[in-house]
């Protein structure tokens, strides 16, 4: 997948650790769809890699945004199981426009889906 600003996708690094409930908060832009070689459109997302102590390798995942039309013709969100992506998609918070709400699980019954590196 090309990145930067000939795909219109920004770049961008953030780190974020949690607090003593393990929970964590970050402000960024929506991003843009990004184009693959082969002319597929990713819908907006963002890659989450996820690195905790006892973990002997980082998992991979994705948010994508619940209300982005553009989630239905994702080559990557569709190779997750129908029953699975809720797992991967940030739902418009009540904390105000523009606030999305996603959580990890890391086991159970809603556990989120990470992708093999």
């Amino acid at each position: 997948m090309e990145l930067g600003a000939a795909s219109g996708a920004p770049p961008g690094f953030g780190r974020v650790a949690t607090n003593d409930e393990g929970e964590f908060r970050f402000t960024t832009r929506k991003p843009g769809a990004a184009r693959e070689p082969d002319g597929k459109v990713q819908a907006p997302h963002l890659l989450v890699v996820l690195f905790m102590r006892g973990l002997l390798r980082h998992l991979v995942t994705r948010i994508y945004f619940s209300d982005e039309g553009a989630n239905a013709e994702d080559p990557i969100l569709d190779l997750v199981p129908a029953e699975r992506r809720e797992t991967l998609l940030a739902a418009p918070s009540a904390d105000g426009p523009g606030e999305y709400s996603w959580n990890i699980r890391l086991q159970g019954e809603r556990e989120t889906v990470f992708f093999e590196t």
